[in-house]
């Protein structure tokens, strides 16, 4: 590997002011775009993977720059869109190139969220950003206080919290229907070596066994370094992260499965999850923290895991619990399911009520037991809906609103805290007393 132009401390420093010696120059975070159907001008950190939906559903703005440490990504992204400039580095696109940018997505792993976001938002520019919002409580913090000093439109990546359905979840508890929520369920169940989630990113030829979802092995050790690929600068994929050799269990889309990078199943999957029960019952910071799963390796994230975290009572609601369960077998999942009535599923929410149980998932909810709810009272809509996820984000960056986002960064990193937390109770191998104010 080459010698680094720049140390990692030096980098994260650089990251952490947003460039200083270019902010001066900063345009404000209000858009070149004045006119309500203009177009925005983007520039977008990461355009593999899960970005290429998202440009996708961006696709009507003007592309004006196009960043990855991938030459296979940014060159498949820049014959989509000739027009964009290609970057390696965003430091490099953010010196060259922020005044003529309005919006900056970031769409890399879960480590370099925060590095990329902040250095953006330090330069006023309103600010999208894949879950979980950051790799570690301070990091979160960061992006919260950056993006509500400079007045930022921000979203998080919670993609069905636009969905018709979590509307009406909502509603539906809200209005009490199954009466006063004290508990609720959140779980996702993983498959095995030949599961849904394994093998996303081609992994059949990473050189190690794959554990289960987002997981690995207690006994799995780091693995040995190989040759990094010509199309990869892999320097710049590290970025603010521990260094470690290359190895293609990594990438493109296995850094979920290892602390240096990622969360986990958890990191992956609680702030869609977990989104439901935060919005419906208003819950922002827990009161503490426990979570159970196996040995803990200091490399890897866990095949499997339980999590409960507490809520105080809040404004027009109890205290609550909420627990978390992931991995390949569920059972206390199953029987409480069972208990209820509710047929088997992967994936899903229970609030559980006083007066009923409400299952629901990304499309769909019912109210148990269903003979008892047939012909109970169903509340009209009642919440404004948004045209889509991606919509209310672009058109709250023209009107230089941040109220208009409905998973502002305010919000989802709180929810994003809520998550980091559950690895740290796992990692210490302690239950958490939780003082958010003073993190």
């Amino acid at each position: 590997m080459k010698t680094r132009s720049m140390s990692r401390r030096q980098f994260l420093h650089t990251a952490a002011l947003g460039s200083v010696a270019i902010s001066a120059f900063a345009t404000p975070a209000i858009c070149s775009s004045k006119s309500p159907n203009s177009k925005l001008s983007l520039a977008f950190i990461g355009v593999g993977g899960q970005a290429r939906s998202t440009m996708g559903q961006m696709k009507d703005e003007n592309y004006y720059a196009l960043c990855d440490v991938s030459k296979l990504n940014l060159d498949k992204a820049a014959a989509k869109w000739p027009d964009a400039k290609k970057f390696a580095d965003y430091r490099e696109m953010l010196a060259k190139d922020a005044d003529k940018i309005d919006v900056v997505v970031v769409s890399t792993p879960d480590h370099t969220h925060a590095p990329a976001s902040i250095a953006a938002m330090k330069l006023k520019k309103h600010c999208y950003c894949e879950k979980p919002l950051a790799h570690n409580l301070g990091e979160c913090r960061a992006m919260q206080d950056t993006a509500r000093k400079n007045k930022l439109v921000t979203q998080l990546g919670t993609q069905p919290n636009a969905f018709e359905n979590y509307y009406k979840v909502v509603e539906w508890i809200q209005s009490g229907i199954i009466g006063e929520v004290r508990e609720v369920h959140v779980w996702t169940q993983t498959g095995d070596a030949t599961g849904y989630v394994v093998g996303v990113g081609g992994t059949k030829d990473v050189g190690i066994p794959l554990g289960t979802g987002w997981g690995q092995r207690a006994d799995q050790p780091l693995p040995t370094g190989q040759a990094v690929p010509e199309t990869l600068n892999w320097d710049l994929w590290l970025g603010t992260a521990q260094t470690l050799p290359y190895h293609p269990c990594y990438v493109p889309a296995n850094w979920r499965r290892w602390w240096a990078f990622g969360s986990g199943q958890l990191g992956d999957f609680g702030c869609h999850f977990m989104n439901l029960p935060f919005w419906a019952l208003n819950l922002t910071d827990c009161r503490t923290v426990e979570a159970w799963g196996p040995k803990v390796n200091p490399y890897a994230c866990p095949e499997y895991l339980k999590v409960r975290y507490t809520f105080p009572i809040r404004r027009n609601f109890p205290a609550c619990t909420l627990t978390w369960y992931d991995g390949a077998n569920l059972p206390e999942v199953d029987s409480l399911l069972a208990k209820y009535k509710i047929p088997a599923k992967r994936n899903g929410m229970l609030f559980v009520g006083n007066d009923g149980v409400l299952f629901a998932n990304y499309q769909e909810h019912e109210v148990y037991p269903i003979d008892k709810f047939q012909k109970a009272f169903k509340p009209s809509p009642w919440i404004p809906r948004s045209k889509s996820h991606y919509t209310e984000f672009l058109n709250a960056c023209r009107e230089n609103d941040p109220s208009m986002t409905k998973c502002p960064f305010s919000y989802g990193g709180r929810l994003t805290e809520t998550i980091l937390l559950g690895t740290i109770s796992y990692r210490t191998g302690k239950k958490l007393t939780w003082d958010a104010d003073n993190l």
